[in-house]
């Protein structure tokens, strides 16, 4: 397993990178580098990424595409969870499902890391 330890930042509201006010791109390390890459990873559908077809959580094929199971939905996500380098645990997770939009809202994540830190995802 390859841990995690910098990374570029990426801005929560935009999903975007981003540039410190000293005109430099914003980075990330340690533990939030690890938080990072678990949002990062649960905000890619199965297959999208064109280098690695496999990466990703199949919305689509396991949780979004059939009827709602929240065993299915919630085991699916945990499991991207704790496939993410650098992640040793989920110390806490909470999502939900919104029946007008057919969407399933992950409202937290925290994990602990190899860096003996928590972190929100």
């Amino acid at each position: 397993m390859t841990s995690v330890r910098f990374g570029l930042a990426i801005d929560p509201v935009t999903d975007d990178l981003f540039l410190r006010s000293d005109g430099n791109l914003a980075t990330v390390s340690d533990a939030e580098a690890v938080g990072q890459h678990v949002r990062q990873r649960l905000t890619t559908f199965s297959g999208e990424w064109f280098l690695d077809k496999t990466a990703g959580v199949p919305w689509l094929d396991d949780i979004l595409g059939k009827a709602y199971d929240p065993a299915l939905a919630e085991s699916v996500v945990k499991a991207e969870i704790l496939n993410t380098d650098g992640v040793t645990e989920i110390t806490s997770f909470s999502v939900s499902f919104d029946k007008a939009t057919r969407g399933l809202i992950i409202k937290s994540v925290e994990v602990g890391t190899i860096f003996d830190t928590e972190v929100q995802a």
